[in-house]
């Protein structure tokens, strides 16, 4: 497998080669949607293609070679829909997109992997409604639910409690991008609850769950120490998850 497994990078003839190993296509899928005043709104993707990086480096150990695809960077956004920058699609585009691509991918890839670490339902619920239509059609594709018991134990009470913005994803960004983090804004933000329960009390949105600068969590305990563990927790559940998708494809 070729040292670049970006595939954006790549020329064709790059791709053909690369194609020849049987990769994975790892598909990053992200929101572009407010993350406090201290992370950009790209944040879930820039996450995403990061831990696809890593992702790579886990499924060799396996074996397994992977290629990373391009990033979707546009998904539902409902809670998020009244920050400025924040774009949100219909489900239905975004189930279209997702779905299609994957149909589009395995044509050529062994099989086809979602990167995604935003946990907001309705987005969600469209990636798992676009894998469901997709492999209906004959396609191979996985979406990896870090939010399953099996692997939320790993990750720590901050993700369990509805992180947005908060130590989890922050540290995972000042371990990905800290070039992207606004320091003066991060160590100045007040903590907050988590966002997992004012979702189950019923609200509908950022605000009404409390967060007026839409982030959830505490920005102030975040460090890159913390990210690059979390990366490596998200990395092994992501590798050992494809491969054994992959194994029972076999």
């Amino acid at each position: 497998m070729a040292e670049n497994v970006l595939m954006n990078e790549m020329s064709w003839t790059e791709v053909e080669e690369a194609l020849k190993e049987r990769p994975i296509a790892l598909l990053p899928v992200g929101t572009t949607e407010a993350h406090g005043p201290h992370l950009p709104v790209t944040t879930d993707a820039i996450i995403a293609v990061e831990l696809a990086r890593r992702g790579v480096k886990k499924l060799e150990e396996r074996g397994l070679h992977a290629l990373i695809m391009p990033p979707v960077t546009f998904s539902v956004s409902e809670l998020a829909a009244e920050f400025p920058g924040t774009l949100s699609l219909p489900e239905e585009t975004v189930v279209a997109l997702v779905r299609d691509l994957g149909v589009a991918l395995s044509k050529a890839f062994r099989a086809v992997a979602i990167v995604n670490v935003n946990q907001e339902k309705a987005h969600i619920e469209a990636l798992k409604k676009a894998v469901a239509e997709a492999n209906e059609a004959g396609a191979s594709v996985r979406l990896t639910d870090f939010a399953k018991k099996r692997w939320v134990d790993q990750l720590g009470e901050a993700f369990a409690a509805g992180d947005h913005g908060g130590s989890f994803q922050t540290s995972l960004m000042m371990a990905a991008a800290p070039d992207h983090v606004r320091e003066r804004e991060r160590i100045s933000l007040p903590p907050m609850d988590g966002l997992a329960a004012a979702l189950e009390k019923g609200a509908k949105t950022f605000a009404e769950a409390g967060g007026e600068d839409a982030y959830f969590g505490d920005p102030t305990a975040a460090n890159a120490e913390q990210g690059e563990a979390a990366f490596e927790a998200l990395s092994g559940i992501l590798g050992l998850d494809v491969a054994e998708y992959v194994g029972s494809k076999a």
